[in-house]
């Protein structure tokens, strides 16, 4: 998913996605330097989320051993 950086009010950026409709993200949440006309790509990493998961079954499983 692709997002378009349409201008920057305050503290928020106004993008523009891929449906042409507008949402508004805080500044600290997307890449350092951002400036209008910028695209930004969003996806999902699924080998991290994989590894995440794991690394919280594992932790879970070891807190509460039967």
């Amino acid at each position: 998913m692709k997002w378009i950086i349409d201008r920057i009010e305050n503290n928020t950026a106004v993008c523009e996605i891929e449906n042409g409709k507008t949402i508004d993200v805080i500044l600290d949440a997307l890449p350092e330097g951002v400036k209008e006309g910028d695209v930004i790509n969003i996806s999902v990493d699924t080998t991290e989320t994989e590894n995440r998961k794991e690394k919280i079954d594992k932790l879970m499983n070891s807190l509460f051993k039967d």
